[in-house]
């Protein structure tokens, strides 16, 4: 099921303040809970499944905080389980109901059931009035207002985004999907040649059929602009994972 958004910034978002992974007796035994949400941590970066939830099952009720509601989220999301995910997002917004990364994450399973006005409220309540400093808070946000053809609010949220930190390849096809809603060719072929001259392997991303799609609408544009004189607000978001 198309289930999500930005595994990858995610995971990456999550980690940022992790030590560097370093390989470990299979011996842990003797680990603390904290050494071990660090072990989940490594093992959920480096796709080893089965060990983290491992760990997962050995923290004790009393370090079933925070970081670890957000560890368990992740590996739900990972599995691909899109029932116990939702489920265990809950329980973890009980706790710590105005996490936005726990919310974050809650956004996407919605926007993959396509719940999208569910969704967006999410993703508002996410970015804390305006106070989240996690930039696919932001992103997920303007696509979802996207799909809710709110231009406006689309806009603004991705430029909370770009005041965070430069955009990923899903923030600069949010910002193209914008711009050619706009009618901007100009800017839309800068920006186009950006993700292909900045971003690795660009065609072969999770995100390669709105990519396309993309390219199609520039390039279509480019031949005949009278023939493509504006676009739909959800055209290339269909081809999304998102």
């Amino acid at each position: 099921m198309k289930n999500h958004l930005v595994m990858t910034m995610m995971v990456t978002s999550l980690l940022l303040s992790a030590c560097a992974y370093q390989p470990v007796s299979q011996n842990t035994q003797s680990y603390s809970d904290q050494q071990r949400l660090s072990l989940v941590q490594a093992h959920l970066l480096l796709g080893q499944l089965p060990l983290a939830k491992a760990q997962l099952e050995q923290i004790s009720d009393t370090h079933q905080q925070r970081e670890y509601w957000r560890l368990l989220s992740l590996y739900w999301l990972r599995i691909g389980d899109q029932s116990n995910a939702l489920q265990v997002h809950q329980q973890g917004l009980q706790r710590f109901p105005n996490d936005d990364f726990l919310l974050n994450n809650l956004g996407v399973l919605l926007g993959g059931e396509r719940q999208w006005f569910e969704a967006c409220l999410v993703f508002q309540k996410a970015t804390q009035k305006g106070l989240s400093r996690r930039q696919s808070v932001w992103i997920n946000f303007s696509r979802c207002e996207l799909r809710q053809d709110d231009v406006k609010n689309a806009w603004q949220a991705l430029k909370r985004a770009k005041e965070i930190a430069d955009l990923p390849l899903i923030g600069l096809m949010t910002e193209l999907n914008l711009v050619l809603i706009q009618g901007n060719l100009s800017k839309a072929r800068l920006i186009l040649n950006n993700i292909q001259a900045e971003t690795e392997n660009a065609q072969n991303t999770a995100y390669f059929d709105e990519y396309n799609c993309l390219s199609r609408q520039i390039i279509a544009r480019e031949t005949d602009p009278t023939i493509y004189s504006f676009a739909s607000t959800s055209i290339c978001l269909d081809s999304s994972r998102y």
